[in-house]
C-alpha cells in the first residue's frame, strides 16, 4: 500500500445527516455515484459492489468504519488499479450546512491512475453535494 492520498474538502448546504444518508446505503450511493450498487453499506463489515459501463471489473468495497459523521470503505482487490486503497468521508456541521472531508488513500505517488481519478472524484463528490442538497437522486454514471 502506497502513501499517496487524494484529498478534497467540500461544502453542502444541508445537515450532515442528509449527506450521510447518501453514503450509508446502496440506494443512497446509487443516487450520486453509479446507479448499479449491490450489497450492504451501513455497518462495519458490510460489503458492496459498484459497477460502471466502462469496465467489466466490479468495484468491491468493504465498510471499515460507519458512524454518525464518517464512512470508510476499503478496496482489497477489485478493481486492481484501486487494490489496497481506502475511501473516507468525514462529515461535520459547518456554517449552517456540512463540511465534507473526502480522501482516497493508499496509492503509490507515481501511480498514473491518480491523474484520472482525482478529477473524477471531484465530479462525483460535487454530485454527492448536489444530491444531498436537493434530496433527489441523480447518479453521475448510468449503466
Amino acid at each position: 500500500m502506497g502513501n499517496y492520498t487524494i484529498k478534497g474538502q467540500f461544502e453542502a448546504g444541508c445537515a450532515p445527516s442528509e449527506v450521510m444518508k447518501w453514503i450509508s446505503s446502496p440506494d443512497g450511493i446509487a443516487g450520486w455515484w453509479s446507479d448499479t450498487v449491490e450489497g450492504q453499506a451501513s455497518a462495519k463489515g458490510d460489503r458492496f459492489s459498484v459497477r460502471f459501463p466502462t469496465t467489466d471489473v466490479p468495484f468491491e468495497l468493504e465498510v471499515t468504519e460507519a458512524g454518525e459523521g464518517s464512512a470508510e470503505w476499503h478496496i482489497a482487490e477489485n478493481p486492481p488499479w484501486w487494490k489496497n486503497t481506502t475511501i473516507r468521508f468525514d462529515i461535520s456541521e459547518a456554517d449552517g450546512g456540512s463540511a465534507i472531508m473526502f480522501s482516497h488513500s493508499g496509492f503509490e505517488p507515481d501511480d498514473p491512475i491518480i491523474a484520472v481519478i482525482t478529477p473524477a472524484w471531484v465530479r462525483f463528490v460535487d454530485n454527492l453535494v448536489a444530491v444531498a442538497e436537493s434530496g433527489k437522486a441523480n447518479p453521475a454514471v448510468v449503466n
